[in-house]
């Protein structure tokens, strides 16, 4: 039985996306469509397009790049009285082109220019202002990713205090994202505090060999005390949710897709499954709908998804067979298996 979705809120950067016409490499690109990324803000407007009302604390450049940002987010739905203007701090940007790799795959590279960027200053003192606070009392989850820790020392702290300015029952759910590149010559203690506060934790198979050096969930509960949800990703394979004190986990396959491009797909999961979880569904609920999320993400050449999932949508999901849900294949060239909406200021595929 599901109720009315509870609201989130989501902490973390927003940046211009610059995507080269024609797929060409940047030193020959002469025109640039534009879009939105960021892993908290694709998460927040992902959520706020499935019906969850959400709120997105961050901070912005008091400039045209975060004018855009801001209008994409609200024409979405997102809630934004918590998003700050910095004058002194530019908005974050970054280019993304395709690139042939020796083996023939094409695949994006991505070139940030984010540091000291406003966002890169939310701080300890962000979660005291009124407008954060109002935020994050009125959400049963706060979601945040092991990105915001490693843009400076400030989002550093931020993250070190984030536990004890949520209230009792509210829970912390941490995407890992782990980024090697972000933490070069720094010391990953601030992530570590991070994933010691959290309730939830998505993470891939890979990312969790590369940052714990293991997948083993009895040892991660053992590792992180407050943590009673693992949501361990296989890619193209499944997502299992695991919970503490219960020694079977529940796997859900993966759905077949023709994927355009993997960039922002891991967000997009984190936001089916959280919309599921505010709304009380089941942790195969929750999953299919990360899974469709991300899917249709992986056919889009943007930050996220162009169509997700409208009211009816998200009931054909939860409600397929196992061999409904077995069959379906999501391509780029076809009508998803759901009905859907659309979105502001993407990039098409």
């Amino acid at each position: 039985m599901t109720t009315s979705p509870s609201t989130v809120s989501t902490i973390g950067e927003a940046m211009v996306v610059l995507l080269p016409e024609g797929q060409l490499p940047v030193a020959e690109a002469r025109e640039y469509r534009t879009g939105v990324g960021g892993a908290e803000f694709n998460v927040a407007s992902s959520l706020a397009r499935l019906g969850v009302p959400t709120h997105w604390i961050s901070r912005l450049g008091d400039d045209g790049f975060g004018d855009y940002i801001l209008e994409t987010a609200r024409h979405d739905g997102v809630l934004t009285d918590a998003v700050e203007r910095d004058d002194h701090r530019p908005t974050g940007l970054y280019v993304k082109e395709t690139v042939v790799s020796a083996d023939g795959d094409r695949r994006p590279r991505m070139h940030y220019y984010r540091s000291e960027s406003a966002a890169s200053q939310l701080g300890a003192d962000t979660l005291r202002h009124e407008a954060t606070r109002a935020a994050i009392t009125a959400s049963a989850i706060v979601h945040t990713s092991g990105i915001t820790p490693a843009l400076s020392d400030s989002t550093a702290l931020l993250v070190g205090e984030l536990g004890d300015a949520l209230p009792r029952d509210t829970v912390l759910s941490v995407d890992l994202n782990f980024r090697p590149r972000l933490w070069e010559r720094r010391s990953t203690a601030p992530l570590h505090r991070l994933l010691d506060q959290a309730s939830v934790l998505f993470l891939g198979v890979d990312e969790a060999e590369l940052f714990f050096g293991h997948t083993d969930a009895a040892r991660l509960f053992a590792e992180l005390p407050t943590l009673q949800r693992i949501v361990l990703k296989d890619e193209e394979n499944a997502a299992t949710t695991l919970h503490r004190d219960s020694e079977a986990g529940i796997e859900v396959r993966s759905l077949s897709v023709d994927v355009v491009e993997t960039v922002g797909a891991g967000d997009a999961f984190a936001a089916g499954y959280l919309a599921g979880l505010a709304s009380g569904r089941s942790d195969t609920a929750c999953t299919r709908l990360g899974h469709a999320v991300a899917a249709s993400t992986l056919i889009c050449h943007g930050d996220r998804p162009e169509l997700v999932p409208d009211a009816q949508g998200v009931s054909t999901i939860v409600e397929a067979t196992d061999e409904e849900w077995a069959s379906w294949r999501i391509t780029a060239d076809r009508p998803l298996p759901w009905t859907t909406v659309g979105a502001h200021g993407m990039i098409d595929a």
